[in-house]
């Protein structure tokens, strides 16, 4: 068992966040409220490998989900009002 420090202090209603594993990879993502908004991905001991960043993610991603069928690095990410953001 790991513990990770993550900045989930929302103060206001969001959808929970939800780590996602990489279905074949040791690495999982999950949304962030550090500013400018990101996604984090971890390695499977929680070292924090990457802040994905951009003018898409404008938002809280709450829901992050990696694609299965590509070799690349792809996810896509959701927030509480719907907005989807595919990041690649």
């Amino acid at each position: 068992t790991h513990s990770i420090r993550h900045n989930n202090q929302t103060g206001r209603w969001l959808t929970t966040f939800q780590a996602t594993w990489h279905p074949e990879m040791d690495i999982f993502c999950c949304g962030s409220m550090n500013k400018p908004r990101c996604i984090e991905i971890f390695n499977a001991q929680g070292k924090l490998l990457r802040e994905v960043t951009g003018d898409s993610l404008s938002s809280v991603m709450s829901r992050i989900s990696f694609h299965p069928s590509t070799t690349r690095l792809m996810m896509v990410g959701g927030n509480s009002s719907g907005r989807v953001v595919a990041v690649r």
